[in-house]
């Protein structure tokens, strides 16, 4: 029961609204009654049979009655607490109809939470307390305090309020993320889904993709969080998704790229060197449309894939290596002073010339000695053929036409049968070079094998060729000229510049 003390408190600490109707006079009130009861002000959060108040706001509290034409004393307070939250009362003049009396408070006791009643009596003025109220009426709400958490969602029930969240909903944004770790944890605003505008929700980031919610694009990569996940399926805390070298960035908006395949087309070279070190279009297998793949030209001829004919002879670099046998990084292939186009246009094999001495000083010794030693080699090696000849050796097969007439005619004479000797077995191409090679000590120009086999140039570097590829033979070219040689007679410091790795 409060005390009857005339005026108007200055303290207030409730936000809600009461309308306390119906109210019936007390015994013998003489005609008084409460119409309703308004609860205002900024402590007001929200309405129903139990209205919620927040205690640290303040509180006004409207009566409004009709009376007689006595004097009375309006009072409003919680009683039921151990810190009686007395708004106190205040005066009136009955004017025999309705008036609205106003009592203010500014707060509520700190023990003042949870279920609450605020009761409102009318008392006659300059009685006895023990006279009895005119009329009374009270009113359930729900007090709420500043610490505590109503939505369990880690904010004070007073900083929701000072944010705006629902202090009665866990996430207010709905979000995925609850308001407390919102503001406490990761900054974010509990009051939009989405912090930093970049398609994903807050707590989609968060929970989900591992990305910054208050970043827009967290791996800088030029790409926003949400388009890499949802359009491009690329790792958003990741600057180079699929390694290559190219950001995924990059790889979207300026060379148009697949940011999740390396090597976008397919030519063996990955799409970070393909931009960065070969200037090559990392969207096109061959680039420069020369036919042949960009990896090849890079790793296997040492060409240029950004330049269709590399060594600028008329030909381009595909035909030479595919068509020709060629050299696309040499003009003149078989270095007979003749580029390989000029020989293509006029029949003639661009890849083996027998007319071309040997380079002076092509295996970086003395030109001379090198001369010695093949005249000398020849020498011997001459003897020895004019000596398997007449013993009938391995060379026999290799007898021109005269000496198989001379022999006829000699068997031809009297004298005794000669006995039946077995057929000699035919000589392969690669065995006929490999005669011509070892006859000359390891070593023999190409224009010699042409003359001594009587094979077309054409034939002589198809066969060459195949047994360089079988890694029979060796082809080093000196100067202008084709010089062959046992895989073990290599001159030191003589190894061609060009890997042949295609047919001549």
């Amino acid at each position: 029961m409060s005390t009857r003390t005339v005026g108007s408190s200055a303290a207030a600490a409730i936000v809600v609204v009461l309308v306390l109707a119906g109210s019936v006079p007390a015994a013998g009130a003489g005609g008084v009654t409460i119409d309703d009861v308004t609860v205002s002000g900024p402590a007001v959060i929200a309405g129903g049979d139990q209205p919620s108040i927040a205690a640290w706001n303040p509180v006004s509290v409207t009566v409004s009655l009709r009376t007689g034409s006595d004097a009375y004393d309006v009072c409003v307070d919680v009683p039921a607490t151990d810190q009686t939250a007395d708004f106190g009362c205040q005066r009136v003049l009955g004017t025999e109809s309705r008036q609205n009396v106003t009592l203010d408070r500014m707060s509520m006791p700190a023990n003042a939470t949870g279920s609450q009643r605020v009761t409102v009596t009318v008392w006659r003025a300059e009685t006895d307390v023990g006279s009895g109220p005119l009329a009374q009426e009270s009113q359930s709400v729900r007090v709420l305090a500043a610490a505590g958490d109503v939505d369990g969602d880690g904010l004070g029930n007073q900083r929701e309020l000072q944010i705006g969240t629902d202090l009665n909903v866990a996430d207010t944004d709905e979000d995925g993320l609850e308001d407390g770790p919102e503001v406490n944890t990761h900054e974010t605003d509990p009051l939009r889904a989405d912090t930093d505008d970049d398609s994903l929700a807050d707590g989609v980031e968060v929970n989900e993709q591992g990305t910054n919610p208050t970043e827009a694009d967290t791996d800088g990569d030029g790409l926003a969080d949400g388009v890499e996940v949802t359009t491009h399926g690329t790792d958003p805390t990741s600057t180079d998704t699929d390694g290559d070298g190219l950001t995924d960035g990059s790889e979207v908006t300026l060379h148009g790229t697949n940011p999740k395949k390396t090597d976008t087309d397919g030519d063996g070279l990955e799409d970070g060197p393909e931009v960065n070190v070969h200037e090559t279009d990392p969207t096109a297998a061959d680039t420069d449309e020369d036919g042949l793949d960009d990896l090849a030209e890079v790793e296997r001829y040492g060409t240029n894939p950004t330049e269709a004919d590399t060594d600028g002879d008329g030909l381009e670099d595909g035909p030479e290596v595919n068509r020709y046998g060629t050299d696309p990084t040499t003009a003149d292939t078989d270095g007979d002073g003749r580029s390989d186009s000029a020989e293509v246009a006029n029949g003639s094999d661009p890849a083996a010339d027998g007319s071309s001495p040997v380079a002076p000083g092509s295996f970086g010794i003395d030109p001379a000695v090198v001369i010695a030693a093949l005249v000398g080699v020849s020498l011997t090696l001459g003897a020895v053929f004019v000596h398997q000849r007449r013993r009938g050796g391995p060379f026999r097969a290799l007898r021109s036409d005269d000496d198989a007439r001379d022999g006829a005619v000699a068997e031809s004479h009297d004298g005794p049968e000669p006995t039946e000797t077995p057929p000699v077995r035919a000589v392969s191409d690669e065995e006929r070079v490999l005669g011509l090679i070892g006859d000359r000590g390891g070593r023999i120009k190409q224009s010699v094998i042409v003359e001594e086999t009587g094979w077309s140039k054409s034939k002589v570097s198809r066969v060459l060729s195949r047994m360089a590829d079988e890694g029979a033979i060796e082809k080093i070219t000196l100067g202008r000229e084709n010089l062959i040689t046992h895989p073990d007679e290599v001159p030191e410091g003589a190894a061609s510049p060009f890997e042949h790795t295609d047919s001549r």
